[in-house]
Order: C-alpha cells, then sequence, then structure tokens
C-alpha cells in the first residue's frame, strides 16, 4: 500500500516536473519570439527612414553636380542648400533612432525577463519591474518616436523645399 502512494506521488513528481520544463520553455519561447518581432520592426522603420533621407541627400548632391558640370555654370545653387540641409538633419536623427532602439530593447529584455521560474504551478511567476526601468524605457521610446516624426517632417520639409527651390532655378 505504502509503495503505491509513493510511486503515485513519484508519478505526479514527474508530471508536476514535465509540466514545469513545458511551461519555462514556452516562456523562453515567447520571450524569444516577442524580441525578435521587436527587433525586426524598429530595424525596418530605422531602415527606412535612413533610406528615405539618406537617398534624397544622395540623389540632390548628384543633381547639385550634374547642374555644376553643366554649361550653366551661372545658376545660383544656394536655394539647394536648404533642402540638403533637411535630408541631412533627417538622416542624422535616424541614426540617432537606431541606438535609442537598442537601448529600448535592452530595456524590454530586462522587462520581459524579470521572472522567476518554479518548479510549483504557476511555474512562471512574474516579478515586479522596477519604475525607474520601465519609465526609463517609456521615455527613451517616446524620444525615439518623437525623432522618428522628425526625421519624416525634415524629410517632407526637404521635398517641400527641393520643389520650390527647383521651381526657382533660373536656368
Amino acid at each position: 500500500m505504502t509503495g503505491d502512494k509513493d510511486e503515485t506521488a513519484s508519478h505526479f513528481e514527474d508530471l508536476n516536473r514535465e509540466l514545469a520544463l513545458r511551461a519555462h520553455e514556452e516562456n523562453r519561447q515567447m520571450y524569444t519570439d516577442a524580441r525578435k518581432a521587436a527587433i525586426d520592426s524598429a530595424n525596418v522603420a530605422i531602415r527606412a527612414l535612413l533610406l528615405v533621407n539618406g537617398g534624397a541627400v544622395v540623389a540632390l548632391l548628384a543633381f547639385i553636380g550634374a547642374i555644376e558640370a553643366g554649361e550653366s555654370a551661372a545658376v545660383s545653387l544656394e536655394p539647394l542648400v536648404e533642402p540638403v540641409w533637411f535630408f541631412a538633419i533627417g538622416t542624422g536623427l535616424s541614426a540617432v533612432i537606431s541606438t535609442l532602439a537598442y537601448h529600448v530593447n535592452m530595456f524590454d529584455s530586462d522587462i520581459i525577463s524579470s521572472v522567476q521560474l518554479t518548479w510549483q504551478h504557476p511555474y512562471v511567476v512574474k516579478k515586479p519591474v522596477a519604475r525607474w526601468l520601465f519609465w526609463s524605457r517609456t521615455g527613451v521610446l517616446c524620444v525615439a518616436l518623437l525623432l522618428a516624426i522628425g526625421s519624416l517632417v525634415f524629410f517632407f520639409l526637404g521635398i517641400s523645399s527641393v520643389t520650390s527651390a527647383i521651381q526657382h532655378l533660373e536656368m
């Protein structure tokens, strides 16, 4: 009789351990998937900002070079300086955003991994997250989003000023 109780207890202990290991693995996989998705989407957004602003700078500089190399050297290129600056500032903001994205990802990692893995149900227990960590992440994220909006604003300002400058070029 005692052997049956020990065997049943051992069976439940093994089952509990298996369930705990499964819950731990699901937690790790969820963490890995969420982290990968966040990093991938941030990289795509940052690359897009860098591409549109950086590409605009390169295209505008090539355009200025073509005008300078052409026969109409008497054309004033001064109106094209402002759009170059707009696109360059947008590119710079995009570079700063990439460093802020790194910090947001590190804060997310700390927040997501603030769990305690146990061998008793519920197997994964969330630990309280330090307020400074949450607010630091939130602050960095807000700054990054504002800079992303700024980068887009500078891109559209650049487009607007290029359009205006080209309309006023005297060839």
